[in-house]
């Protein structure tokens, strides 16, 4: 699949790997604080503020610009009315895996057969990759991953610094002026349209080269989403989570194991998004059933 410009100009150069100790840096937060800034600075910038950051990609990693650029993200998510296969595919394969007769994961893959559903997911792949290594480093390293989903913690939870000088570039007008001064996720829906992202790259990568960066995604998605949840009461989340010490502690043990095993990862963020529909009930969080 052909490269995005503007991954393979981020891939220049051989990536520092970041140092996990989180020492404090010369000047404001901790090297860790300006890490994790940075990673979800970067992905914002390249996406949902392209406009300001990126005007040279006229959206390309987001919808587009409404005009020449219909941005690779509406291959995948719905918008405007509109629900893409891959979407729908997706939700019905972590809702309803055990549907007799169905197998919602070779439908899933099926919608990824398109050219230009999974060119989308390609370039979208390869931005990722390249800005995980320039912040992060290797995901196959284990304090690498404990980094990571600690930074994905702080995200989900709303404790990274603000963000003053994006939100100094909103105008009154701007609908995003609300958010931008905070380095966090509000629409509840958007880690699971992650999740989505990343296991359709992980579908495609056949050779495995990303199965430790697509890993650790998916450990980082299962524990933001329930950290997200848990502390700031924006959907459902395992009952036994709260927003406490002992949760903190609890998912990142969990993260570290799912970072390891792609499988467990995807099976826990299946399992939240089930329960974020239905409720943490055992009887509906093991699958319903849907025949279509």
């Amino acid at each position: 699949m052909p490269r995005s410009a503007g991954a393979a100009s981020l891939s220049a150069g051989k990536p520092q790997q970041a140092d996990p100790r989180g020492r404090r840096a010369e000047t404001g937060g901790t090297e860790a604080d300006r890490r994790y800034v940075g990673w979800f600075h970067e992905l914002d910038a390249w996406t949902e503020y392209w406009d300001i950051y990126h005007p040279e990609t006229r959206g390309r990693f987001y919808f587009g610009d409404g005009a020449q650029e219909r941005g690779l993200l509406s291959q995948l998510l719905p918008r405007g009315g509109r629900c893409p296969p891959p979407f729908q595919a997706w939700k019905r394969l972590a809702l309803y895996p055990d549907t007799p007769g169905i197998d919602r994961r070779l439908v899933f893959i099926q919608t990824l057969r398109d050219q230009a559903v999974a060119s989308a997911v390609a370039e979208i792949d390869d931005l990722v990759a390249a800005l995980f290594s320039r912040h992060f480093g290797d995901p196959g390293v284990p304090a690498i991953r404990g980094d990571y989903l600690e930074g994905v913690f702080r995200f989900a939870t709303d404790t990274l610094p603000p963000a003053p000088e994006r939100a100094a570039r909103m105008t009154s007008a701007d609908p995003r002026r609300h958010t931008a001064g905070r380095h966090t996720l509000d629409g509840d829906i958007m880690w699971f349209a992650w999740a989505l992202a990343v296991q359709a790259a992980d579908v495609l990568d056949r050779r495995g080269e990303r199965t430790a960066l697509h890993a650790v995604m998916l450990a980082g998605i299962a524990v933001g989403c329930a950290a997200n949840f848990a502390w700031r009461g924006n959907r459902q989340t395992r009952s036994e989570y709260r927003p406490d010490a002992c949760t903190a502690e609890l998912l990142r043990r969990r993260g570290i194991a799912w970072a390891s095993d792609k499988g467990l990862a995807t099976a826990e963020v299946h399992a939240l998004f089930r329960i974020r529909e239905w409720g943490d009930v055992p009887e509906l969080a093991g699958a319903g059933q849907d025949t279509t």
